[in-house]
């Protein structure tokens, strides 16, 4: 037998004294002898006895009871009581410590072995149900596991709490009804639940489920998984026992992993998995549909180099493998099974393993062909004009400074050719802007049929081209070029349902004779492309300093046109209209004068080109029109006179809706009749099949205005256009009036008009008639009036109305 030790704990001296003797006669070992509680639990803490023999009734504030329960709880040594009293409330105090055994003073030593022999034995068997019962809360406690058990018979529901200061104490016990319990599940799950429970109930058997927690905030929600059995208990019934078990994180870990897959089963980015040696382990749908391989063919591959076009370099995969990149991203290009090459966008992420080494590879991708094409795209466009494909102003301006590079570096010349079409906006205006962009489109494939392919063909916006070729050797070569572009340009363009013609003014500037930047050689290029309109057009020049000074003085005159009006600086003068039967004046010319405050008088010839270009032209023509309708009305109130006025109009008049409008309203409101305006419009006006001129023209005609052809023969020249347009009269240039005494073709020709107009029922108009010569030969020819210096010069409205006054405005001494 083991010695066992054991602490006396006894207040009466002698019978303490006897105890230690019995007890060593016995074969114990006595620890110690005290005499109150607080020195028993001082001396239990101190020498941990196997047994505490316990008087009682002891010394003190403390009796034995109070002392045995604080050995017991803190010690966990069994007590065994010794005492004198045996009544009801003694024993009902001594049960609260606990104790293995009672006896009964005196005691006879052999009931004091018996019974101290049988408390080590039982707490023997207690010390390992409860080292057992430990183990498995601690085990329970591990898995977050709850224990509950559930009477059947008496509804009674108790649920252990597993805690680390005290498991299994009495306060870690929760009792309640199935019927509690359920209801702090959630409604969701809770038929579930009561489903399974009530099933094991009936049937026996064990079950598996797994519930919400019922929670007002949804964030507090937990999920619980929950195991029972039912076991049964003859005539005392049966409980259900299980466990309980929170699992919110498992849960949340596996919806993470269901998203993740869902994501990696649906994504349009196609993902593969490798291993450390970047041989694949696994890809989803879109690396299929994006590479055309099926995960049983990349499986089969060494490594994933297979796909690129051109595998990373080994200095890449070396930093990969040494972890000095954990993430890379940038452009790839794979191969597709069908051989075709594919752009992507691809990161690749290092996955970790274990001691530090590489575990996994995940490599991401997107297809970016689509992207870079666009993107391509918006590059070609930035640089390009849309209509036409050829260079814009911005790539013009790149390709000019590369040019002019060269020409400081290796002393060579290169020229810039500024091409704009001629009359282009009646083209527009009269066939519509879809037909006008045909025809800039074939202006640009002929432009580049004419040059190399190292040569720049750029459209710097409307109907304005450019030109810059280099390696010239003499300038006699560029001049070639320009003859075949004018050439080239000529040739009819042919439409849908018409046919057009197109020229062009072209303007040269060399470098570096007239400019070593891009804007000098430019605006030198512009200066020189303006002399050429001024020239005739359909031609080509090249710049010269004194352009320079031209140039100034059309901004001079640009800028000076919108002070003109304001500061009424215009004034018109009139030009007498002969009849030629009567000798007397039947019309006249309203023409438009501009007196300067600085430069004086400045001819139309000069400032209406600028004023059509800077659009002023339109307000100029109104104030043409209210001018001349005040004073033929003064006129024709005063003088009874059937005098009419005729006025230049220009073609841009017919591009607004509500030009012809507003000039028809005024005619109406002024009360003078329609057939005191004329109205002179060039062949250029006419030009193709232009939308709205002939309704305008009508809509003119059946407000009593007449309409003149003016400068007939020198443009564009078509009987059809005598057929088609409702027209008074034609006037004939006079180009053709100028050697009609010397030259017989002039003659013919004029006879030829002459007559063809009668034909037609169209009266007609001699301009420039300077000679008494020229005028016979009209009167001869029976043309129908006539003007000129022989008859007088343009007359301001003073003198026009003193003319009108004399001899009743008949003209005198003029030979005819």
């Amino acid at each position: 037998m083991k010695n066992i030790r054991i602490l006396i704990v006894e207040d009466e001296r002698i019978i303490a004294m006897d105890l230690q003797l019995q007890l060593q006669a016995l074969g114990y070992s006595v620890c110690g002898v005290v005499a109150n509680g607080k020195l028993a639990i001082d001396k239990a803490r101190e020498q941990l006895p196997d047994l505490v023999l316990m008087d009682i009734h002891l010394e003190g504030p403390m009796d034995g009871v109070d002392a045995a329960r604080e050995i017991h709880q803190q010690l966990r040594i069994p007590i065994v009581f010794l005492s004198a009293y045996a009544e009801d409330a003694t024993l009902q105090r001594a049960e609260s410590a606990l104790p293995y055994g009672y006896l009964v003073k005196p005691v006879s030593p052999r009931e004091l072995h018996a019974t101290l022999q049988m408390t080590m034995v039982r707490f023997g068997i207690q010390r390992n149900t409860d080292i057992q019962v430990e183990r498995f809360c601690r085990a329970m406690e591990v898995g977050q596991l709850e224990v509950w058990e559930w009477n059947v018979e008496i509804d009674q529901m108790n649920v252990f709490s597993l805690n680390e200061e005290e498991l299994l104490s009495p306060n870690s016990v929760v009792c309640e009804s199935i019927r509690h319990f359920l209801q702090q599940i959630d409604s969701r799950d809770e038929s579930a639940v009561a489903e399974a429970i009530e099933r094991t109930r009936q049937d026996g058997g064990s079950f598996n489920v797994s519930f919400r927690t019922h929670a007002e905030d949804p964030a507090n929600v937990r999920w619980m998984e929950t195991h029972g059995k039912r076991f049964d208990e003859g005539a005392n019934g049966g409980r259900i026992i299980g466990v309980m078990q929170d699992v919110t994180g498992r849960r949340q870990t596996e919806e993470r992993l269901r998203q993740a897959v869902i994501v990696f089963d649906s994504t349009a980015e196609g993902i593969a998995i490798l291993d450390a040696e970047r041989k694949v382990i696994s890809v989803n749908p879109a690396f299929t549909q994006l590479t055309g391989y099926g995960i049983d063919e990349v499986e089969k591959w060494s490594n994933i180099d297979v796909i690129y076009q051109v595998p990373h370099s080994a200095t890449f995969l070396r930093q990969l493998r040494q972890g000095e990149r954990k993430l890379w991203q940038g452009n790839a290009s794979y191969q597709h099974k069908n051989g075709s090459m594919i752009n992507v966008w691809e990161s690749i992420s290092v996955v970790p393993g274990v001691d530090s080494t590489i575990g996994n590879y995940v490599l991401v991708f997107s297809d970016i062909s689509s992207v870079l094409a666009a993107q391509e795209q918006l590059d070609f466009l930035a640089k390009h004009d849309p209509l036409t494909n050829l260079c814009n102003r911005r790539m013009l301006y790149d390709r000019m400074e590369y040019e002019l590079s060269q020409v400081v570096r290796q002393n060579k010349m290169i020229a810039v050719l500024l091409i704009d079409l001629d009359h282009f906006k009646t083209i527009n205006d009269s066939l519509g802007h879809g037909l006008g962009d045909q025809v800039l489109a074939v202006v640009a494939q002929r432009l580049q049929d004419c040059m190399r392919a190292s040569d720049t063909v750029a459209r710097l916006g409307g109907d304005e081209f450019c030109i810059v070729f280099g390696d010239i050797d003499t300038p006699g070569s560029v001049d070639q070029v320009a003859q075949k572009l004018l050439a080239r340009l000529a040739e009819p363009v042919e439409l849908e349902k018409t046919t057009c013609y197109v020229t062009g003014s072209i303007g040269i500037a060399l470098s570096p004779a007239d400019g070593i930047t891009v804007e000098e050689l430019l605006r030198n290029a512009d200066q020189a492309m303006y002399g050429a309109k001024h020239a005739g057009r359909n031609r080509h020049c090249f710049f010269e300093p004194v352009m320079q000074r031209a140039s100034e003085v059309r901004l001079h005159i640009s800028s000076g046109l919108h002070q003109a009006l304001e500061q009424n600086q215009f004034y018109l003068v009139y030009q007498p209209i002969i009849e030629m039967a009567t000798r007397k004046v039947a019309k006249a010319e309203a023409l438009l004068r501009w007196r300067h405050p600085e430069h004086g008088d400045i001819e139309p010839s000069v400032f209406i080109p600028i004023a059509e270009d800077c659009g002023l032209i339109d307000e100029i023509s109104e104030w043409v029109f209210d001018e001349a309708l005040r004073n033929v009305g003064i006129w024709r109130q005063k003088h009874g006179k059937q005098l009419s006025v005729s006025i230049n109009v220009s073609a841009l008049h017919f591009r607004e809706a509500d030009n012809h409008h507003r000039w028809l309203d005024k005619l109406a409101s002024s009360g003078v009749p329609g057939d005191a305006l004329v109205l002179e419009i060039t062949e250029g006006l006419l030009l193709g099949t232009p939308v709205g001129v002939q309704e305008v023209l009508e809509r003119y005609h059946a407000a009593g205005i007449r309409i003149a052809l003016d400068d007939f023969g020198t443009g564009y020249s078509a009987l059809s256009y005598l057929k088609q347009y409702r027209l008074d009269y034609l006037k004939i240039d006079q180009s053709f009036i100028r050697q009609l005494a010397e030259d017989q073709r002039d003659l013919a020709l004029c006879e030829a008009i002459i007559v063809m107009a009668h034909k037609l029922g169209l009266e007609v108009i001699a301009e420039g008639v300077e000679t008494v010569e020229q005028a016979a030969i009209l009167r001869a020819s029976y043309c129908d009036y006539v003007q000129g210096y022989l008859y007088s010069v343009p007359l301001q409205m003073e003198q026009f109305t003193a003319l009108l006054q004399k001899n009743h405005g008949m003209i005198l001494g003029a030979g005819c």
